[in-house]
């Protein structure tokens, strides 16, 4: 794998220059952004940063995309939160169900499943992406406004170590904004106001000229801390709530657990690598965009798999790659993937010199930064506008994936959601029939017909879609119904818009054929492609579809047909629609052929007074 796009010689002092500048930008967004999702997400504020430390790097080396940024990320809080919450051993079992999902991305980039993961209906990925952001701002209410732990008197409640315990967190949502409404009578309202400051200093602060190049998270964290510590607001702060950020690194260390422990975190760690593989790929998507690059997912997963591995390991916590660091990075003037590296070694100085700092950081201001980066992450008017404008399926799925993803949880939301937009796609797909062909009127068909009218012995069909298991059934049912209602002596079937074919159409058409051989119908093919062709070929194998039933094209699949018409029906029928018709019985060319028969070379034609009489039309002389 490539470092720099170039060789060595080839890495000027310029290009390096930008991409310093970039990661030093970039790792200024990180710092209040890991603090903020790592303590949302039930880790210590060091992991949050150490995770842009480890995963940062790896994936800056390794990944798919050269301008990709990986994490801590706001999307995993809301999984990562539950599974400290309900697990026996809180946040290690994260940091398990984290490594597990490494492994399986990285299997999931070792087979090829880039491409797959984009296959995920848009109305799952905004419902849970919405979801997720109403979580985060659902879970911050607290700290807006300034609610911890208090006795009866009022007073807070401190554990053995001195520090503030915060209020009971439970499982479900409904449980959590119960438990908030309970002691809405001990709100802080200087909480409240540092809240509103640091919003508006983040939504406010670049716009003004002096502050363009700076992250707006920066400038929040930067305000809302100088105004609580300088005009003494009391609020909690990390270290009143988690004590003092450390400036030394863990040492490595690998967790110890039961192989049936990690048969209960595949779920959770299954959920996670879904989530680091969409949120990634989609990451990396904005930058091609935003780059003019392209990315290679499978090579991506392959590093997100690796970062989620080794970041638990080095005492950080599941990561992802970040859209909105992505995009900075990009903006910041990163030209390689020394933008993103630098930016993992300048946290890590960040740590080893300053982290302390990072003590004094009120709750509050935290809280202010994950409401605005939830309220980007929810993209809420991309929800608005599929409510008002898609159709109603998706609408639905929507809807429920929002639903349970809040008040449930994020694993159930995507299962639930996925099955739920496959059954109303299959059920969408069953509605797609077989519809009849319009021989005149379609330009496609020009030259088969020499008027307009109806044969009344054939019924040419078009098929339409995939034949598989969802549209299988209404497929046979359709053909049938219309087969017993015209009573066609030939059904021609057009393949071409059908681009696969299972078992379970195979087994549809089956069901077609054997109604055909019950009713003495010929049933003939045309077009298929060559998987379509190789299936129906089984079929033909198996005796139930005749040697000339598979034609090419449609004036061929006509000519074929001649041959198995009643001549009977033939010789009285006005329509004539065919240009084959004139060669049936009834038509020009046959009674031109009954009047004057060819006769071999060298014989004569027989005379009024000759043994010869003249033959009469059959079935059995009648030209294909």
């Amino acid at each position: 794998m490539i470092f720099f796009p170039a060789s060595w010689t080839r890495y000027t002092g310029n290009l390096l220059k930008a991409d310093l500048t970039a990661g030093l930008i970039v790792a200024v967004v990180s710092i209040p952004l890991g603090l903020a999702f790592a303590i949302a997400s039930g880790a210590t504020p060091i992991q949050g940063l150490l995770t842009s430390v480890v995963a940062g790097s790896l994936v800056a080396i390794f990944g798919g995309s050269r301008f990709q940024i990986a994490g801590a990320a706001a999307a995993l809080i809301p999984v990562l939160a539950a599974i400290s919450l309900t697990s026996l051993n809180g946040f290690q079992d994260v940091m398990i169900a984290g490594m597990m999902a490494g492994v399986l991305l990285v299997l999931m980039g070792w087979l090829r499943f880039g491409k797959l993961i984009e296959y995920i209906p848009h109305p799952v990925v905004l419902g849970f992406t919405s979801g997720i952001a109403i979580s985060i701002i659902a879970t911050q209410l607290n700290n807006v406004l300034g609610l911890v732990a208090r006795t009866a008197d009022g007073e807070k409640i401190l554990d053995a170590g001195g520090l503030v315990e915060r209020l009971p967190k439970h499982e479900f949502f409904h449980e959590n904004m119960l438990e908030t409404f309970q002691h809405l009578a001990a709100v802080n309202g200087w909480a409240i106001l540092l809240t509103l400051i640091t919003i508006a200093a983040i939504k406010y602060g670049p716009k003004l000229p002096y502050l363009k190049r700076v992250p707006g998270a920066l400038i929040g964290l930067v305000v809302g801390t100088v105004v609580a510590v300088t005009l003494g607001f009391p609020v909690e702060t990390i270290a009143t709530l988690f004590g003092q950020v450390p400036s030394s690194l863990p040492a490595p260390s690998l967790p110890e657990v039961s192989f049936s422990h990690m048969l209960e975190l595949v779920r959770p760690a299954f959920t996670i690598a879904i989530l680091v593989g969409v949120e990634a790929l989609l990451s990396a998507v904005v930058a091609d965009n935003m780059s003019g690059d392209r990315h290679h997912s499978n090579r991506e997963l392959l590093a997100q798999g690796a970062a989620n591995i080794l970041s638990p390991l080095f005492g950080g916590m599941p990561a992802t790659g970040v859209i909105a660091r992505t995009g900075t990075n990009i903006l910041s003037g990163a030209r390689t993937r020394m933008a993103g590296f630098s930016h993992a070694v300048i946290v890590l100085l960040i740590i080893l010199m300053a982290a302390p700092l990072a003590s004094a950081v009120p709750m509050a201001v935290l809280a202010a930064i994950l409401i605005m980066v939830a309220s980007k992450l929810g993209e809420f008017h991309h929800a608005k506008h599929l409510l008002q404008h898609a159709p109603h399926a998706d609408r639905a799925v929507f809807l429920a994936t929002v639903l349970l993803t809040v008040f449930i949880d994020l694993t159930v939301a995507i299962e639930i959601g996925m099955v739920l937009a496959s059954f109303l796609f299959i059920k969408h797909m069953s509605e797609n029939t077989p519809q009849e062909v319009d021989l005149a009127g379609n330009s496609q068909y020009a030259g088969l017909v020499n008027k307009e009218g109806v044969c009344p012995q054939t019924m040419f069909k078009e098929a339409h879609g995939p034949l598989f298991f969802g549209v299988a059934k209404a497929f046979e049912r359709t053909i049938c119904n219309d087969m017993v209602c015209t009573k066609p002596s030939v059904v021609i079937l057009r393949m071409s818009k059908v681009s696969m074919m299972d078992t379970t159409g195979q087994r549809a058409l089956e069901g077609v054929l054997h109604h055909a051989k019950r009713e003495r119908q010929h049933v003939i093919f045309t077009r298929a492609n060559p998987q379509v062709a190789g299936m129906l070929g089984d079929l033909q194998e198996d005796g139930l579809l005749a040697d000339d039933a598979i034609v090419p094209n449609s004036d061929l699949a006509l000519k074929t047909a001649m041959k198995h018409m009643d001549p009977d029906v033939c010789s009285n029928c006005t329509s004539r629609i065919f240009r084959e018709c004139r060669q049936q019985p009834g038509g020009e060319d046959f009674q031109e052929s009954v009047a004057a028969p060819a006769w071999p070379a060298g014989q004569e034609p027989p005379t009024a007074g000759g043994g010869h009489g003249l033959l009469t039309a059959s079935p059995s002389n009648t030209p294909a």
